[in-house]
């Protein structure tokens, strides 16, 4: 029996690196605010699944990690402390997931 694996950094057939579906903000805070938010759902619901024992893909976390380390880095000063916080918690639920694959839970 093959498993289905979830795999929601896998890019789109056509290698965007952009999340589609998604309306783009003008604002450069505005899309490193929303490109936080989408990544932060994301890595939520890995680590739900991963807390279940779901067998997860995740290639592609890095290039979409990078995409916002470069957006971050050409925020203003004063515009990058508003998103810091917001980067922060990122941070932490990544870190959450780290723990949750570093410690599996028993197949059964």
């Amino acid at each position: 029996m093959q498993v289905p694996v979830f795999a929601p950094f896998r890019p789109p057939p056509g290698g965007f690196a952009e999340p589609s579906g998604f309306p783009i903000p003008d604002a450069p805070l505005q899309r490193v605010l929303a490109l936080v938010d989408e990544l932060a759902a994301t890595v939520g619901l890995a680590r739900a699944l991963a807390g279940t024992g779901r067998r997860l893909d995740l290639n592609g976390l890095d290039s979409q990690i990078g995409l916002l380390c470069a957006r971050a880095l050409d925020l203003e000063p004063a515009e990058g402390r508003t998103a810091r916080v917001e980067l922060i918690r990122l941070r932490s639920e990544v870190d959450a997931l780290a723990a949750v694959l570093a410690h599996p839970p028993p197949e059964g």
